[in-house]
Protein backbone atom coordinates (compact mmCIF):
# COMPACT_ATOMS: atom_id res chain seq x y z
CA UNK A 1 0.00 0.00 0.00
CA UNK A 2 3.09 2.28 0.61
CA UNK A 3 3.94 2.22 -3.03
CA UNK A 4 0.57 3.19 -4.02
CA UNK A 5 0.50 5.89 -1.76
CA UNK A 6 4.03 7.07 -3.35
CA UNK A 7 2.48 6.95 -6.23
CA UNK A 8 -0.92 8.76 -5.53
CA UNK A 9 0.26 11.74 -3.27
CA UNK A 10 2.40 13.68 -4.91
CA UNK A 11 0.07 13.92 -7.90
CA UNK A 12 -2.53 15.34 -5.31
CA UNK A 13 -0.44 17.40 -3.10
CA UNK A 14 1.08 19.37 -6.05
CA UNK A 15 -2.83 20.40 -6.69
CA UNK A 16 -3.13 21.06 -3.12
CA UNK A 17 -0.39 23.45 -3.44
CA UNK A 18 -1.69 24.94 -6.49
CA UNK A 19 -5.08 25.24 -4.95
CA UNK A 20 -3.73 26.82 -1.67
CA UNK A 21 -1.55 29.46 -3.90
CA UNK A 22 -4.36 30.13 -5.98
CA UNK A 23 -5.96 31.32 -2.80
CA UNK A 24 -3.27 34.25 -2.18
CA UNK A 25 -2.65 37.12 -4.32
CA UNK A 26 0.58 35.60 -5.74
CA UNK A 27 -1.42 34.69 -8.71
CA UNK A 28 -3.58 37.24 -10.05
CA UNK A 29 -6.86 36.13 -11.66
CA UNK A 30 -6.05 34.79 -15.45
CA UNK A 31 -2.68 33.02 -13.70
CA UNK A 32 -4.10 29.34 -14.72
CA UNK A 33 -5.49 30.24 -17.69
CA UNK A 34 -2.11 30.90 -18.97
CA UNK A 35 -0.38 27.57 -17.36
CA UNK A 36 -3.14 25.45 -19.15
CA UNK A 37 -2.98 26.86 -22.46
CA UNK A 38 0.76 26.07 -21.96
CA UNK A 39 -0.15 22.56 -20.98
CA UNK A 40 -2.77 22.00 -23.65
CA UNK A 41 -0.83 23.28 -26.70
CA UNK A 42 2.94 22.76 -25.91
CA UNK A 43 3.24 20.01 -23.27
CA UNK A 44 0.47 17.45 -23.76
CA UNK A 45 1.57 17.51 -27.59
CA UNK A 46 4.78 17.19 -27.76
CA UNK A 47 4.37 14.25 -25.16
CA UNK A 48 2.36 12.41 -27.45
CA UNK A 49 4.35 12.95 -30.68
CA UNK A 50 7.71 11.76 -28.85
CA UNK A 51 5.58 8.64 -27.64
CA UNK A 52 3.84 7.90 -30.93
CA UNK A 53 6.31 9.16 -33.51
CA UNK A 54 9.49 7.27 -33.04
CA UNK A 55 7.66 3.83 -32.92
CA UNK A 56 5.44 1.33 -35.51
CA UNK A 57 1.98 2.25 -35.89
CA UNK A 58 -0.93 0.84 -33.79
CA UNK A 59 -1.90 -2.43 -35.01
CA UNK A 60 -5.20 -4.20 -34.60
CA UNK A 61 -5.05 -4.54 -30.78
CA UNK A 62 -4.30 -0.95 -30.28
CA UNK A 63 -7.03 0.27 -32.23
CA UNK A 64 -9.62 -2.41 -30.64
CA UNK A 65 -8.66 -0.88 -27.60
CA UNK A 66 -9.23 2.12 -28.15
CA UNK A 67 -12.75 1.25 -29.77
CA UNK A 68 -13.61 -1.07 -26.26
CA UNK A 69 -12.78 2.22 -24.11
CA UNK A 70 -15.19 4.20 -25.95
CA UNK A 71 -17.50 1.39 -26.23
CA UNK A 72 -17.87 1.61 -22.65
CA UNK A 73 -17.76 5.62 -22.65
CA UNK A 74 -20.82 5.97 -24.87
CA UNK A 75 -22.83 3.45 -23.23
CA UNK A 76 -22.38 5.64 -20.03
CA UNK A 77 -22.78 8.99 -22.07
CA UNK A 78 -26.18 7.82 -23.33
CA UNK A 79 -27.12 5.86 -19.94
CA UNK A 80 -26.65 9.50 -18.32
CA UNK A 81 -28.32 11.23 -21.37
CA UNK A 82 -31.80 9.19 -20.52
CA UNK A 83 -31.17 9.47 -16.72
CA UNK A 84 -31.02 12.95 -16.92
CA UNK A 85 -33.89 13.23 -18.85
CA UNK A 86 -36.08 10.92 -16.92
CA UNK A 87 -35.07 11.31 -13.26
CA UNK A 88 -34.34 15.10 -13.46
CA UNK A 89 -35.82 16.54 -16.19
CA UNK A 90 -32.89 18.24 -17.98
CA UNK A 91 -33.05 20.01 -21.07
CA UNK A 92 -31.61 18.66 -24.06
CA UNK A 93 -29.08 20.53 -23.52
CA UNK A 94 -28.68 20.44 -20.27
CA UNK A 95 -28.78 16.50 -20.37
CA UNK A 96 -25.15 16.95 -22.94
CA UNK A 97 -23.52 18.35 -20.29
CA UNK A 98 -24.79 16.56 -17.30
CA UNK A 99 -23.37 13.74 -19.94
CA UNK A 100 -20.34 15.18 -20.60
CA UNK A 101 -19.44 15.55 -17.03
CA UNK A 102 -20.00 11.76 -16.40
CA UNK A 103 -16.91 10.69 -19.10
CA UNK A 104 -14.84 13.48 -19.78
CA UNK A 105 -12.02 13.01 -17.57
CA UNK A 106 -8.73 14.91 -16.28
CA UNK A 107 -6.37 12.65 -18.19
CA UNK A 108 -4.01 15.27 -19.16
CA UNK A 109 -3.36 16.53 -15.84
CA UNK A 110 -3.65 13.97 -12.94
CA UNK A 111 -4.44 10.80 -15.19
CA UNK A 112 -0.53 10.79 -16.51
CA UNK A 113 1.69 11.60 -13.62
CA UNK A 114 -0.14 8.80 -12.34
CA UNK A 115 -0.16 6.13 -14.78
CA UNK A 116 3.36 6.99 -15.65
CA UNK A 117 4.36 6.72 -11.94
CA UNK A 118 2.36 3.01 -11.84
CA UNK A 119 3.22 1.78 -15.13
CA UNK A 120 6.27 4.01 -16.80
CA UNK A 121 6.52 4.88 -20.65
CA UNK A 122 4.93 1.84 -22.19
CA UNK A 123 1.82 2.40 -20.22
CA UNK A 124 1.86 5.89 -20.83
CA UNK A 125 2.22 5.41 -24.54
CA UNK A 126 -1.14 3.19 -23.84
CA UNK A 127 -2.92 6.52 -22.19
CA UNK A 128 -1.99 8.76 -24.48
CA UNK A 129 -3.66 6.65 -27.51
CA UNK A 130 -6.69 7.05 -25.43
CA UNK A 131 -6.50 10.26 -25.11
CA UNK A 132 -5.76 11.11 -27.95
CA UNK A 133 -9.53 10.41 -29.23
CA UNK A 134 -10.67 11.81 -25.60
CA UNK A 135 -11.45 15.61 -27.01
CA UNK A 136 -12.03 14.42 -30.79
CA UNK A 137 -14.99 11.88 -30.09
CA UNK A 138 -16.82 13.41 -26.62
CA UNK A 139 -16.29 17.42 -27.42
CA UNK A 140 -18.24 17.04 -31.23
CA UNK A 141 -20.98 15.02 -29.76
CA UNK A 142 -22.07 17.23 -27.04
CA UNK A 143 -21.73 20.24 -29.27
CA UNK A 144 -24.67 18.62 -31.43
CA UNK A 145 -26.57 18.27 -28.71
CA UNK A 146 -26.19 21.51 -27.18
CA UNK A 147 -26.21 23.51 -30.78
CA UNK A 148 -29.74 21.30 -31.56
CA UNK A 149 -31.37 21.98 -28.73
CA UNK A 150 -30.62 25.61 -28.98
CA UNK A 151 -31.16 26.01 -32.54
CA UNK A 152 -28.57 28.05 -33.21
CA UNK A 153 -27.92 26.71 -36.83
CA UNK A 154 -28.83 24.41 -39.31
CA UNK A 155 -27.37 21.05 -39.57
CA UNK A 156 -24.49 22.54 -42.17
CA UNK A 157 -23.77 25.42 -39.98
CA UNK A 158 -23.75 23.20 -36.69
CA UNK A 159 -21.48 20.70 -38.11
CA UNK A 160 -19.18 22.98 -39.69
CA UNK A 161 -18.32 25.28 -36.50
CA UNK A 162 -18.13 21.58 -34.80
CA UNK A 163 -15.19 20.08 -36.97
CA UNK A 164 -13.48 23.49 -37.04
CA UNK A 165 -12.98 23.35 -33.33
CA UNK A 166 -11.93 19.65 -33.81
CA UNK A 167 -9.03 20.83 -36.71
CA UNK A 168 -7.35 23.45 -34.29
CA UNK A 169 -7.70 21.18 -31.37
CA UNK A 170 -3.32 21.41 -30.84
CA UNK A 171 -3.36 17.49 -29.14
CA UNK A 172 -5.52 16.27 -32.34
CA UNK A 173 -3.23 17.73 -34.64
CA UNK A 174 -0.44 16.38 -32.56
CA UNK A 175 -2.04 13.28 -32.87
CA UNK A 176 -2.22 12.79 -36.98
CA UNK A 177 1.34 14.42 -37.52
CA UNK A 178 2.72 11.70 -35.19
CA UNK A 179 0.82 9.42 -36.85
CA UNK A 180 2.08 10.51 -40.06
CA UNK A 181 5.91 10.18 -38.75
CA UNK A 182 5.44 6.58 -37.89
CA UNK A 183 3.82 5.54 -41.18
CA UNK A 184 6.51 7.45 -43.20
CA UNK A 185 9.41 5.73 -40.85
CA UNK A 186 10.89 8.91 -40.46
CA UNK A 187 14.12 8.74 -38.18
CA UNK A 188 13.72 10.87 -34.91
CA UNK A 189 17.40 11.81 -34.30
CA UNK A 190 18.10 12.79 -30.78
CA UNK A 191 18.25 16.48 -31.09
CA UNK A 192 14.48 16.27 -31.95
CA UNK A 193 13.88 13.99 -29.25
CA UNK A 194 15.33 15.94 -26.72
CA UNK A 195 13.53 19.25 -28.50
CA UNK A 196 9.89 17.16 -27.65
CA UNK A 197 11.71 15.80 -24.27
CA UNK A 198 12.01 19.42 -22.11
CA UNK A 199 8.27 20.77 -22.90
CA UNK A 200 6.76 17.45 -21.96
CA UNK A 201 8.18 16.64 -18.80
CA UNK A 202 6.82 19.47 -17.80
CA UNK A 203 3.16 18.89 -18.38
CA UNK A 204 2.18 16.75 -15.59
CA UNK A 205 4.12 19.39 -12.88
CA UNK A 206 2.36 22.51 -14.05
CA UNK A 207 -0.71 20.75 -15.50
CA UNK A 208 -1.41 19.77 -11.64
CA UNK A 209 -0.27 23.17 -10.37
CA UNK A 210 -2.06 25.13 -13.08
CA UNK A 211 -5.20 22.76 -12.16
CA UNK A 212 -5.31 23.55 -8.31
CA UNK A 213 -4.93 26.82 -9.44
CA UNK A 214 -8.10 26.65 -11.25
CA UNK A 215 -10.33 24.59 -8.82
CA UNK A 216 -9.25 27.80 -5.93
CA UNK A 217 -11.82 29.97 -8.00
CA UNK A 218 -14.31 27.17 -8.55
CA UNK A 219 -17.36 27.67 -6.05
CA UNK A 220 -19.75 24.73 -5.46
CA UNK A 221 -23.18 25.92 -6.14
CA UNK A 222 -26.25 24.38 -8.88
CA UNK A 223 -27.81 21.55 -7.93
CA UNK A 224 -25.93 19.25 -5.46
CA UNK A 225 -28.03 16.04 -6.30
CA UNK A 226 -27.33 16.34 -10.15
CA UNK A 227 -23.78 16.56 -9.29
CA UNK A 228 -23.32 13.91 -7.15
CA UNK A 229 -25.20 11.78 -9.54
CA UNK A 230 -22.77 12.76 -12.28
CA UNK A 231 -19.53 12.27 -10.12
CA UNK A 232 -20.93 8.56 -8.84
CA UNK A 233 -21.34 7.53 -12.83
CA UNK A 234 -18.15 9.00 -13.30
CA UNK A 235 -15.65 7.56 -10.67
CA UNK A 236 -17.48 4.22 -10.04
CA UNK A 237 -19.71 3.13 -13.29
CA UNK A 238 -17.03 4.21 -15.74
CA UNK A 239 -14.23 2.61 -14.27
CA UNK A 240 -16.42 -0.91 -13.95
CA UNK A 241 -17.68 -0.62 -17.23
CA UNK A 242 -14.04 -0.50 -18.88
CA UNK A 243 -12.36 -2.93 -16.61
CA UNK A 244 -15.43 -5.15 -17.56
CA UNK A 245 -14.82 -4.39 -20.90
CA UNK A 246 -11.60 -4.80 -21.38
CA UNK A 247 -10.86 -7.60 -18.69
CA UNK A 248 -14.19 -9.88 -19.02
CA UNK A 249 -15.15 -9.41 -22.83
CA UNK A 250 -12.03 -8.62 -24.41
CA UNK A 251 -9.46 -10.14 -22.08
CA UNK A 252 -6.95 -7.90 -23.25
CA UNK A 253 -3.16 -7.57 -21.15
CA UNK A 254 -2.93 -6.56 -17.93
CA UNK A 255 -1.41 -3.42 -18.62
CA UNK A 256 -4.33 -2.16 -21.11
CA UNK A 257 -7.20 -3.08 -18.53
CA UNK A 258 -5.02 -1.19 -16.14
CA UNK A 259 -4.75 1.75 -17.91
CA UNK A 260 -7.78 2.02 -19.52
CA UNK A 261 -9.27 1.61 -15.65
CA UNK A 262 -7.01 4.27 -14.50
CA UNK A 263 -7.86 7.00 -17.15
CA UNK A 264 -11.68 6.04 -16.73
CA UNK A 265 -11.69 6.32 -12.73
CA UNK A 266 -10.19 10.21 -13.51
CA UNK A 267 -12.30 12.93 -12.09
CA UNK A 268 -13.89 15.21 -14.26
CA UNK A 269 -12.33 17.37 -16.48
CA UNK A 270 -12.29 21.76 -15.93
CA UNK A 271 -13.02 21.21 -19.58
CA UNK A 272 -16.90 20.52 -19.14
CA UNK A 273 -16.92 23.54 -16.87
CA UNK A 274 -15.27 25.68 -19.32
CA UNK A 275 -17.42 24.11 -22.00
CA UNK A 276 -20.89 24.58 -20.13
CA UNK A 277 -20.07 28.35 -19.02
CA UNK A 278 -19.11 29.18 -23.13
CA UNK A 279 -22.50 27.38 -24.61
CA UNK A 280 -24.17 29.41 -20.91
CA UNK A 281 -25.54 25.73 -20.21
CA UNK A 282 -25.29 23.74 -16.84
CA UNK A 283 -22.04 25.49 -15.64
CA UNK A 284 -22.48 25.57 -12.27
CA UNK A 285 -23.97 22.26 -11.82
CA UNK A 286 -20.46 21.51 -13.99
CA UNK A 287 -18.56 23.42 -11.75
CA UNK A 288 -19.56 21.38 -8.54
CA UNK A 289 -18.81 18.01 -9.97
CA UNK A 290 -15.43 18.63 -11.24
CA UNK A 291 -14.63 19.85 -7.63
CA UNK A 292 -16.62 17.08 -5.89
CA UNK A 293 -14.85 14.28 -8.02
CA UNK A 294 -11.58 16.05 -7.58
CA UNK A 295 -11.97 15.73 -3.98
CA UNK A 296 -13.03 12.25 -4.12
CA UNK A 297 -10.70 10.70 -6.52
CA UNK A 298 -7.86 10.86 -4.51
CA UNK A 299 -9.34 7.93 -2.64
CA UNK A 300 -11.10 6.17 -5.63
CA UNK A 301 -8.28 6.31 -7.06
CA UNK A 302 -6.02 4.76 -4.28
CA UNK A 303 -8.54 1.97 -4.06
CA UNK A 304 -8.58 1.04 -7.98
CA UNK A 305 -4.96 0.99 -7.51
CA UNK A 306 -5.14 -1.22 -4.65
CA UNK A 307 -7.84 -3.12 -6.16
CA UNK A 308 -5.85 -3.69 -9.73
CA UNK A 309 -2.69 -4.84 -7.56
CA UNK A 310 -4.67 -7.42 -6.26
CA UNK A 311 -5.62 -8.68 -9.84
CA UNK A 312 -1.59 -8.39 -10.49
CA UNK A 313 -1.59 -6.00 -12.30
CA UNK A 314 0.40 -2.96 -11.00
CA UNK A 315 4.02 -3.31 -11.17
CA UNK A 316 4.78 -1.99 -7.72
Amino acid sequence: MLEIITIVAPVFLLMVLGYGFGRTKLFPEGSSTVLIAYVWNIAIPALLFSAIAPRELPGLEQITYIGSYYLSVYAIYIAAVYLSRWMFKLTLAEQGVFAFATVFGNVGFIGIPIVEGAYGEEGLRFLLMLMSFHSFTLIPVTTILVERAKNMAGGAGMMQRTFASIRQNPIILSLFFSLLWSALGLPFPYWLERLFELPAQSAAPVGLFAGGLALSRVKIAGDMLHSVAAVVFKLVMLPLAVFSITNFVLEMPDIMVAVATIMAAMPTGMIVYSFGAQQQVGARRAATAVLISTACSFLTIFLILAFLREQGMVPV
